[in-house]
């Protein structure tokens, strides 16, 4: 972490040499944030545990791309050979890249057969496709013993290498493809034999379908081969019991060269991690205005509080000056207790200012810049006025300036308020979808029941 911390000062260095700090944490936001402490100094700090965060991130997104690099498996073997699944384990599907004649590659799916299972095993394997096959069957018709509308007399069982061919039944109920081709006036039994082919081993089953007038036809749909995967199976077809299977290297005459696709989950990983290194900066600056209107709001929630202490110290007898320190040491007495507090924290600022030997005026019309804000300018303006025409309209302006602060306060809480219950009415909704759904559940299920 100390290698970090001295990069990311490095780094930071030479970026504020070539006067790019300020795109990292606007320097006039944190001056504010900062006042009464070395701002310079928290800028500083601020800056370069960004300037960490990212490095952090980019390094993870990098650490995470080569380990995902270095735990890849090649799926290409030797000499282009692709491995077979183990017996009823299914056929596999390849996803490779493969270039035809030299030309650009181009993105293809090999399918590979499973291994040939051994001789004691044929049995398993034909009682399981049975099983597959006559639900495989049905189509849209709920049982074999309810039939309506046409089978699916389908070629090959689904995960395995068993082929099927059929035999229409002799009354001419199905045709060669399953279609319902009569539909008889009462329900009425019929024989279609199956025949399951594995590897050369035969097996030849009888399905007693019912036929239920009373259901619709339905249609099927077929496939097209094309020349590429033809070659494939060819090739797939020439060593059944091998462990792998070797891809052809020519189809139709034209020479194939085979490749894996490039994992992109690495470079997608990096190109992640970048992103959000760089969208670290715009969250630390919206963070850094959060926290100003934070700020903001806070000192206008003090405003007329400020006010009132000045009117009835301005009351007493006390000038402006002896006022505003009077102030300030009560705020500094109370500051573990209360917290942070802007507004004093300027008016703080500004005492200090008055002990430099700068000019009342001077140090009113700088507190009021500092600020920011509209109201604090304007009692700035009044107490520089105060101190050129002397202090007889004073109590009267700050007195109608308490009341607009207040009743500027008051409406200020009541729009807070308001958001707050527009903020709680999506949550109250969903609470009372879930107060109506405990309620018409139960009944439903009981009506149901």
């Amino acid at each position: 972490m100390k290698l970090l911390q001295k990069i990311s000062e490095e780094i930071y260095d030479r970026i504020e040499k070539r006067g790019l700090a300020g795109r990292l944490i606007p320097k006039e936001t944190a001056e504010r944030l900062f006042v009464n402490e070395d701002s310079g100094r928290k800028i500083r700090e601020k800056n370069i545990a960004l300037v960490r965060t990212i490095l952090l991130i980019l390094i993870a997104a990098v650490i995470a791309g080569v380990i995902l690099l270095s735990s890849e498996k090649s799926i290409l073997g030797e000499n282009n050979t692709l491995k077979r699944a183990g017996p009823r384990e299914g056929d596999k599907t390849y996803e490779l890249e493969v270039s035809v004649a030299e030309k650009e590659h181009e993105k293809v799916n090999v399918l590979v057969t499973e291994q040939e299972a051994e001789a004691r095993e044929i049995g398993l394997v034909f009682t399981e496709a049975e099983s597959i096959l006559r639900a495989e069957m049905l189509g849209e018709n709920p049982s074999l013993q309810n039939v309506g509308s046409s089978l699916e007399l389908i070629e090959s069982i689904k995960g395995t290498k068993v082929t099927v061919s059929w035999e229409a039944d002799e009354e001419g109920f199905f045709s060669g493809t399953g279609r319902l081709r009569i539909i008889p006036k009462e329900p009425h039994c019929v024989v279609i034999y199956a025949t399951l082919h594995y590897f050369g081993h035969i097996r030849r089953i009888p399905i007693f379908v019912t036929i239920d007038p009373m259901r619709e036809d339905a249609a099927d749909e077929e496939e097209k081969i094309v020349l590429l995967e033809n070659a494939v199976r060819e090739a797939d077809a020439q060593s059944p019991a091998s462990e792998s299977v070797k891809l052809p290297g020519d189809a139709g005459g034209e020479t194939l060269d085979w490749r894996e696709p490039a994992d992109m989950r690495p470079f997608l990983i990096l190109v992640l991690g970048i992103v959000s290194a760089v969208m670290v900066i715009p969250r630390a600056r919206s963070s850094m205005r959060d926290e100003e209107k934070k700020r903001r709001e806070q000192m206008e929630r003090d405003y007329p509080e400020i006010v009132s202490k000045l009117i009835l110290l301005f009351t007493a007898g006390m000038t402006c000056s002896a006022a505003w320190k009077r102030i300030c040491n009560d705020y500094l007495a109370s500051k573990e207790q209360l917290g942070k507090h802007f507004a004093y924290e300027e008016m703080v600022c500004s005492l200090k200012e008055f002990e430099l030997g700068k000019s009342e005026a001077a140090v009113y019309e700088s507190f009021g810049n500092r600020t920011g804000i509209l109201c604090y300018k304007r009692l700035a303006a009044m107490l520089s006025r105060n101190l050129r025409r002397g202090s007889r309209e004073i109590l009267s302006m700050l007195d109608l300036e308490s009341r607009d602060a207040y009743a500027a306060r008051f409406e200020a809480v009541r729009k807070k308020g308001e958001e707050t219950s527009t903020k709680l009415l999506l949550p109250m909704m969903g609470m009372l979808v879930i107060v109506i759904a405990i309620i018409v559940v139960p009944a439903f299920m009981g009506v149901g029941m």
